[in-house]
């Protein structure tokens, strides 16, 4: 979403953005979605982590679903964060003082690991993908440093779901045909995770999905709907997809706006998980 939104979407470059300590915040508020934690509860159900085992989380932001599946791996385990942002990693660590296992958090790139090959016997990422050209080669790399008969997991959204109900047919349909088509990232990446992992040379042995839904917002209170992009962010973004005329801006957030006031705002957002084996 705009860049030059506070509450937009925008975490390719969290410490060099001007908003950093929103887009922080919102990380956590994301965390709570009700769709993040469920998914990520199957996640840590379907991978059976054993004490002594390496995990590394890549894109793992402040830390919170890496902790919680480090609790898993004993004292002999090792737990691995890597992510672009060193702000988010400071959390991660102060997070993660009572983790059991050997923790390690790093700044690093997705699509060069500084770790070596087949070295991990769990690589999971979760809501990194969508930010990143080509997640193709960026899963591959994930699949290199895994090790034989190791898990790969990934969880990811696909925008093209989003789902915006204000009591216009006008609006739900120009939110609909704005977000199918992928522009400048692979936003709708969450439903080609199993075809990745595939074309990385990984079984997939599960897969699952979760919707977020809101039902209640009041922007005279919050800029933005919890964990999501404010209406002149995605406005901002249908303009620059030519679904919206400039002139119409002001009116198309007024009405989300007003009827979000009168409790009349209804939003949802399908998120995808898969888990897969390298040979």
């Amino acid at each position: 979403m705009g860049s030059t939104d506070a509450h937009g979407l925008g975490y390719q470059d969290v410490d060099g953005d001007p908003h950093t300590a929103v887009l922080v915040a919102n990380m956590d508020a994301t965390a709570e979605w009700r769709a993040t934690q469920r998914l990520r509860a199957w996640e840590r159900q379907q991978l059976g982590l054993v004490d002594g085992e390496r995990v590394l989380d890549v894109g793992c932001g402040r830390g919170e679903a890496a902790i919680s599946l480090g609790a898993d791996l004993g004292t002999t385990g090792e737990l691995v964060g890597v992510d672009a942002s060193a702000a988010m990693l400071e959390v991660a660590r102060q997070r993660s003082r009572e983790v059991p296992c050997a923790v390690r958090f790093s700044v690093g790139d997705a699509r060069s690991l500084a770790e070596a090959d087949q070295s991990f016997d769990v690589v999971r990422s979760e809501r990194t993908l969508q930010w990143l050209p080509e997640p193709g080669s960026v899963v591959a790399e994930f699949v290199r440093v895994l090790r034989s008969g190791g898990r790969l997991s990934l969880i990811d959204t696909d925008w093209s779901t989003l789902h915006l109900d204000v009591g216009d047919p006008q609006i739900t349909s120009m939110v609909s045909d704005g977000l199918r088509v992928e522009r400048n990232r692979p936003s709708n990446v969450g439903r080609r995770l199993a075809e990745l992992a595939t074309a990385a040379g990984c079984d997939v042995t599960m897969e699952t999905t979760d919707t977020q839904i809101w039902t209640r917002w009041n922007p005279d209170e919050s800029p933005a709907p919890d964990g999501c992009f404010s209406m002149a962010s995605l406005a901002e973004d249908l303009l620059e997809k030519g679904q919206l005329e400039s002139g119409a801006v002001s009116q198309f957030v007024g009405e989300i706006h007003e009827a979000a006031r009168r409790q009349r705002f209804k939003m949802s957002l399908t998120m995808h998980a898969v888990i897969a084996v390298r040979p």
